[in-house]
């Protein structure tokens, strides 16, 4: 018996038979032109083969020519008051660095040269094939191109030129109040530390160096100069900070030496500021030498290593922070900005089995490739311009932090630094493109004031422009004073412009007096915190001369609202009419030519003429009230005739009666444990042997010197 063949079953997913689609009129009266409902065609198919080879080895059309415009910066921006809203927009600025190829890539077989820069066009010859007929050319545009392969060309870019091409912009905006962000980046070894730093990071004299000094200490450098040229009314305060994200944690390089465990700092976001590192150590600083020293330190902290592609490679991403205060005015209405810059030193991009050799290397390598190519993400994100596209910035510790300066509230410039050698092409072209994609991301920054200091000018603004429309109208209508239909429409324009100013005026007005308003009361509130915190004092003082003088019985009412004034008065009485007795006796002896030591309780007059002396106390005081002058109350007194009990001692005497000073001293020394007396002990030691020192150079310099005579 024949066994029937297994079938496959019928599904609900099968794919159903083609079906002819019949037009009824009853269709074509609804509708004129029916379509019959198909597939639409996804940009996503993938393409038929085709079996001509160019098309295989062609370079895509998007980075065969890449041509992107930056938008007009001279175009007019609205400025708004709102909190939320940008002063200024504007693409990151991109400019690329090609550096000389170095000793290795001259000695590659088949080195050459695959850069050429033409007018504004960055040029990549590339030869996949190895066929010279087969090369093909990319072609791409940025802000600046910076050609640093031969000084002798016309072309060549020094370190100096860079800095005023790129730097002295971002320092401008700063001053005016703006964010600002320079960021190197580009592979390993194509020359982005050098730029930004110099060439050896840890030396003072290359980092001041003309020739061989980065961006960084440059942009230091004229920092301070141009505060130093600043009005004297303006305020200006400096605060720098400079940290590491290594293996995706982060590093404080300025932190104090004496912190044995060094843990990795966190990352938190201000809702208005924006990302910020927790207990990272910020410095004042006040000249630019006080700056270097701070960098040099954090130079010599960085994390670098040695690898097949660079001798010594960043092994870190580097971020150092400058942030700048200025308050320009001394009176009231005085206004103040703060701007921060960073200047970024990106950690080299590269591949894994060209650069490392050990496991720790590798795995620094796989945490730099992934916040790079986080960044890179971030890039491809901002530069897409799509409404409510996700943007991953928190998916690195780079990008988070980045986050104001890529499509924020900062003015941004990309140096991408890439090598002119054959050998590194796809590197080359990957950080060309990836400059390409940030040339169109557009950032938002607004200058970071005062609120009240912003409605202010811009009020004060809208004066002006209001002012200057009301004199440019009555100069015409002085010329057109013949049309005196148009004279009257121009009347009524003119009294508008006049209300708007009254309003604009009054605004400004309201405006300064609640401010002064707001000053004010903030002001009583101080005076009369003070007054309290001073009544506390002198209630303390009181209570501390009330504890000294015990010994002493007065009768003082407690419910007496001037309690504390009639205690301060007992008090101070004595001491106020014993102050005056002494200073007149003083004085006296002064103009008399007669030495007066003044102890506590006691006041000691010698008449060294005479050869006598006198003692009186100080609690004698009111008998002084009793004579007509000092000088009769003095000669009241009972003086003694000074009698010379002072003797030469001998060496021996003297070093006898040391003895027996020093063995006393000996039996009080204090314990280890209390370090006062210690250091008081040391002290005492220490004048005791410089007394001793004294006597016996004293008793050798009077000892009389010996004779030798020679009979011959």
């Amino acid at each position: 018996m024949a066994l029937p063949l297994p079938t496959t079953p019928k599904t609900q997913f099968a794919t159903p038979k083609r079906v002819r689609t019949i037009r009824t009129p009853l269709m074509l009266e609804n509708s004129e032109n029916f379509v019959v409902p198909t597939t639409p065609r996804s940009q996503l198919a993938t393409p038929k083969f085709s079996k001509a080879v160019g098309s295989l080895v062609s370079t895509p059309e998007c980075f065969n020519t890449v041509t992107i415009e930056t938008p007009n910066n001279n175009a007019p921006v609205k400025r708004r008051s709102s909190k939320g809203v940008f002063d200024q927009v504007s693409n990151l600025t991109v400019a690329v660095r090609i550096r000389p190829m170095n000793a290795k890539e001259l000695a590659c077989v088949g080195s050459a040269d695959v850069v050429k820069v033409k007018n504004q066009d960055l040029i990549i010859r590339s030869n996949p094939l190895g066929n010279s007929s087969m090369s093909l050319d990319h072609v791409f545009q940025y802000d600046h191109i910076f050609w640093s392969c031969d000084e002798t060309k016309s072309l060549y870019a020094s370190q100096k030129d860079i800095f005023a091409t790129i730097g002295k912009p971002l320092l401008n905006s700063a001053f005016r109040g703006y964010n600002a962000c320079l960021f190197a980046y580009g592979q390993t070894g194509s020359g982005k530390s050098f730029s930004m730093m110099g060439a050896n990071t840890c030396e003072i004299a290359d980092i001041d160096s003309e020739e061989f000094s980065g961006l960084t200490p440059r942009f230091c450098r004229e920092l301070f100069e141009r505060i130093s040229n600043l009005k004297s009314d303006t305020t200006v305060s400096v605060e720098v900070s400079y940290f590491e994200i290594y293996n995706e944690k982060i590093h404080d390089l300025l932190a104090s030496p004496n912190v044995i465990n060094k843990l990795p700092l966190k990352v938190r976001e201000h809702p208005e500021w924006g990302p910020y590192v927790v207990d990272l150590s910020v410095h004042t600083v006040k000249s630019y030498n006080e700056l270097r020293n701070w960098l040099i330190l954090g130079n010599k902290s960085r994390a670098t290593a040695a690898t097949t592609m660079n001798e010594k490679s960043s092994r870190s991403h580097s971020i150092f922070s400058i942030e700048l205060s200025l308050t320009e005015g001394l009176d009231d209405s005085d206004t103040s900005r703060r701007s921060k810059v960073s200047l970024v030193d990106l950690a080299g991009s590269e591949r894994l089995g060209s650069s490392h050799n050990s496991d720790e290397k590798i795995r620094q390598g796989v945490s730099i490739n992934k916040s790079l190519l986080t960044l890179g993400k971030v890039i491809s994100a901002l530069a897409d311009h799509k409404k409510n596209i996700f943007v991953p910035y928190r998916d690195s510790v780079l990008t988070w932090l980045l986050k104001e300066s890529l499509g924020g509230n900062s003015l941004t410039c990309m140096l991408a630094t890439i090598t002119p050698a054959n050998s590194n092409l796809d590197e080359t072209l990957a950080t060309l493109r990836y400059a390409c994609q940030a040339r169109s991301i557009v950032n938002r920054a607004r200058i970071n004031e005062n609120p009240h200091d912003r409605l202010i000018r811009e009020l004060k603004s809208e004066v002006q422009r209001l002012k200057a429309l009301k004199q440019d109208y009555e100069r015409h209508s002085l010329l057109n004073s013949s049309f005196t239909a148009m004279n009257i429409s121009n009347n009524e324009e003119l009294e508008e412009l006049r209300n708007k100013l009254s309003q604009a005026e009054e605004k400004l007005l309201f405006a300064e007096n609640n401010w002064k308003q707001r000053f004010m009361e903030s002001t009583e509130l101080q005076l009369k915190e003070l007054a309290e915190s001073e009544k506390r004092r002198e209630e303390l003082e009181s209570k501390v001369r009330i504890m000294e003088c015990a010994d002493k019985s007065v009768d003082l009412s407690l419910y007496k609202t001037n309690f504390l004034e009639e205690l301060e008065d007992v008090l101070t009485e004595e001491v106020t009419s014993e102050s005056k007795f002494v200073e007149k006796i003083s004085e006296w002896c002064y103009q008399n030519k007669l030495q007066c030591r003044i102890s506590p309780s006691m006041i000691t007059i010698v008449d060294s003429v005479n050869q006598k002396q006198t003692v009186l106390m100080t609690k004698d005081s009111k008998k002084l009230g009793n004579f007509q002058s000092v000088g009769e109350f003095l000669q009241s007194l009972t003086w003694t005739e000074i009698k010379n009990k002072f003797r030469k001692l001998s060496k021996n005497e003297v070093l006898s009666s040391l003895d027996q000073i020093y063995q006393a001293l000996n039996n009080l020394q204090p314990s280890d444990s209390d370090n006062n007396l210690n250091l008081l002990f040391a002290r005492v030691n220490k004048s005791l042997q410089a007394f001793e020192a004294a006597l016996l150079h004293n008793i050798n310099k009077n000892h009389c010197q010996k004779t030798v005579s020679f009979n011959l």
